[in-house]
């Protein structure tokens, strides 16, 4: 049986059988109106097309303020520019991840995970900027938007030579037992001993041979400055290493062991992701594949990583 009111405007029709529900202004007000349903969803509901649905809101000239998650250049912007992944972007909105897989999707934007341009990945752009432009390593993280040790580490990962950024040798160097303290005893990192001298880690690590000082393992040291180097772009870890390695990152919950940061934390702060740790060093083995046995292994970030390689042998009984 279907009720007919005249109303200023046109025709109010309200069914009262529920045979047709989509025909139900009230029922289309508070699904559309008040629950902010979209017209595909009141379908589903209601069981009909969205089509009929549009028609039927048409007909009652039902209204919703327009969310900011229904503009199609706040989304594209929100995705294409600043990479917010759907959940983020519920997040930012107050709304759901579904709500915005829907309105990507009405909008043909990509609805799948993006991956953020890391430009400081590509050698032919790290060439131009440090090579050819001459800019610092601190310069070209500032033009790139990330970290000097993420700079530093894709340079030498391509094998493109560094310089020193102090033309003089640093009167510390020279000095064993300056360059001792700062190495030995205040357990620095070659290049956190270059960033303070002004020179490149390189140089550091040359005067430290040249002094017969024992270096250490630091895995966060790539190309000619790890133990292990033995020419080409990345140092021996053995056959097995890129296998070994992501399983202990599974095992590990791609979390470090030591302060609890996520890989995807770790890559928005450092943009690299997490290490992979040798517990007893890499160089007391007498295969690489003894040292990568998963109990050796341990997941940690780059700053409880440079720590821990500080602080060996002290650290290696807390770790296994």
């Amino acid at each position: 049986m279907t009720n007919i009111q005249v109303r200023a405007g046109g025709i109010s029709v309200q069914m009262t059988d529920g045979n047709k529900p989509w025909r139900d202004e009230q029922r289309l007000r508070t699904l559309y109106v008040e629950k902010r349903l979209s017209t595909r969803e009141i379908g589903e509901r209601l069981d009909c097309s969205r089509k009929t649905v549009e028609k039927w809101i048409r007909e009652y000239e039902l209204k919703t303020e327009a969310k900011p998650w229904q503009d199609e250049a706040t989304l594209s912007r929100l995705r294409n520019e600043e990479y917010l992944s759907q959940a983020e972007i519920a997040e930012r909105f107050d709304c759901s991840q579904t709500v915005i897989s829907y309105w990507l999707r009405e909008f043909d934007l990509e609805s799948g995970k993006l991956t953020k341009p890391e430009p400081w990945r590509d050698e032919e752009v790290l060439r131009r900027l440090y090579v050819e432009q001459q800019l610092t390593m601190a310069e070209v993280a500032d033009t790139l938007q990330c970290s000097r040790e993420a700079v530093e580490e894709w340079i030498h990962r391509h094998g493109i030579g560094t310089r020193s950024r102090n033309p003089d040798v640093p009167e510390e160097l020279t000095d064993r037992d300056t360059l001792q303290k700062l190495y030995i005893e205040a357990g620095m990192s070659t290049y956190q001993i270059g960033e303070k001298l002004d020179c490149a880690p390189s140089t550091v690590f040359d005067w430290l041979r040249e002094h017969g000082i024992e270096t250490r393992s630091v895995g966060s040291q790539p190309g000619e400055l790890h133990h292990r180097w033995r020419g080409g772009g990345d140092p021996y870890y053995g056959e097995n290493w890129h296998e070994q390695r992501r399983t202990a990152l599974r095992r590990d919950g791609f979390e470090c062991q030591k302060c609890g940061i996520s890989e995807e934390e770790h890559r928005e702060s450092h943009h690299v992701g997490l290490d992979v740790h040798h517990i007893v060093p890499l160089r007391d083995f007498s295969t690489p594949e003894g040292a990568n046995r998963l109990e050796n292994l341990v997941t940690l970030c780059r700053n409880c990583h440079n720590k821990v390689e500080a602080e060996q042998p002290d650290t290696v009984k807390e770790l296994l």
